[in-house]
C-alpha cells in the first residue's frame, strides 16, 4: 500500500509499505477514505519531537471503512464506516473508565508511566504505524472506534477525530459559565473549534486575538470580536472592551512561540519557519497577561 512514511529529520516520503495485518483479538483493519495533517505532524519534519523512528507511517487524523475485525471486537462488522480518534484506548484501565482515555495504562507498551498511546507518534508513544496510509490497524478498536452516520460525509467525520475534540476540550478545561466573556488567542484550526465549542457552552461573548486576517475573518463570522495583535496591543484592546476588568476566561490555541518574522536560512532543507526570536511588541511578561483575566 502507499502510506506517508518519516525516514528522518525532514524527509518525509509517499512510498511503499506493508499491509496492515491483525496482530492482536481486539484489532481492526481499517481503509482509510480521508486523512488529515495536524499541526503535530509538522514537529517530524522540524525535528522538534526526538524519538522518531525511521520507517514509522504519520498521521493521527483518520476516517474509512472497516475491512477487518479481530475476533473480540463484537460492536463493529466489515463495511462500517468509522472514525479513527488520534489516542489509543484499552477501556478498561481504571483511567479509561473514569473517562481520562488519553491517559490508559495499558495502551502504550512501553508502560504506564510512558504517557500517551496515538498514531504515527515516536517511540515513546507506541510507536504505532499512523493514519495517512491507505490501510491502517486500529488496536483497541472495540473501544476507539465510531460508527459515522450515512449522512455525515468523510470531510465532516474527519474533523471529529483530532481537531474538533482539541478546540472542544479546551473550551471544557476553561469551566466556562453561561454569559461569560472569553477570549481565545490563536485563531487556527483549534482556535476556531474552541471559537465555537466557548459559544456552545454559554459564552456571551469571545474576543479573537490573531494578526491572520482569514483567520480572524473567520472568527468574526463566528460572532467573535477580533483583536489583530500586530495592529494593536491585545493586552489594551481586551481591557478597553471590557471595561477595565478584563474576561473571565481564557484559551491559548496558539503555538508555542510569539509570531516571528524570521525564516531559517535558505540552505535549510526543510524550508519550514521555525525562528524562536519573539516579536517584540507581543507582551512577554507575565504581569502583563495576568491584567487580561483577573484573579
Amino acid at each position: 500500500m502507499k502510506a506517508v512514511v518519516f525516514y528522518g529529520v525532514g524527509d518525509i516520503r509517499i512510498t511503499d509499505a506493508p499491509d496492515p495485518k491483525i496482530l492482536q483479538r481486539n484489532d481492526a483493519i481499517v481503509r482509510l477514505t480521508a486523512s488529515a495533517i495536524c499541526g503535530t505532524d509538522l514537529h517530524m519534519v522540524r525535528g522538534t519531537m526526538p524519538g522518531m523512528e525511521p520507517g514509522t507511517i504519520l498521521g493521527h487524523e483518520g476516517v474509512g471503512v472497516v475491512e477487518e475485525l479481530g475476533p473480540d471486537v463484537r460492536n463493529l462488522k466489515a463495511g462500517d464506516r468509522v472514525v479513527i480518534p488520534s489516542t489509543i484506548a484499552c477501556g478498561t484501565c481504571s483511567y479509561c473508565r473514569a473517562g481520562y482515555f488519553a491517559q490508559c495504562d495499558q495502551a502504550n507498551p512501553n508502560g504506564p508511566r510512558a504517557g500517551t498511546a496515538f498514531f504515527g507518534g515516536p517511540k515513546t508513544t507506541g510507536p504505532f504505524n499512523g493514519l495517512q496510509a491507505e490501510r491502517a490497524r486500529v488496536p483497541y478498536a472495540n473501544v476507539g472506534l465510531i460508527k459515522v452516520p450515512d449522512e455525515v460525509s468523510d470531510e465532516q467525520a474527519i474533523m471529529l477525530s483530532d481537531i474538533v475534540p482539541t478546540g472542544y476540550f479546551g473550551a471544557d478545561l476553561a469551566d466556562i459559565k453561561h454569559g461569560d466573556t472569553v477570549a481565545v488567542f490563536g485563531c487556527g484550526p483549534v482556535g476556531q473549534f474552541a471559537i465555537a465549542s466557548a459559544f456552545l457552552q454559554g459564552a456571551a461573548r469571545v474576543l479573537a486575538v490573531d494578526t491572520i486576517a482569514s483567520r480572524l475573518d473567520m472568527a468574526r463570522t463566528q460572532g467573535s470580536e477580533i483583536i489583530d495583535f500586530q495592529a494593536e496591543n491585545p493586552v489594551q484592546a481586551i481591557l478597553r472592551l471590557t471595561g477595565g476588568i478584563g474576561v473571565d476566561r481564557a484559551i491559548d490555541a496558539g503555538r508555542c512561540r510569539c509570531h516571528a518574522t524570521t525564516r531559517r536560512s535558505s540552505d535549510d532543507k526543510t524550508g519550514v519557519d521555525i525562528s524562536t526570536r519573539n516579536r517584540t511588541d507581543c507582551p512577554t511578561d507575565e504581569s502583563s497577561w495576568r491584567q487580561l483575566a483577573p484573579g
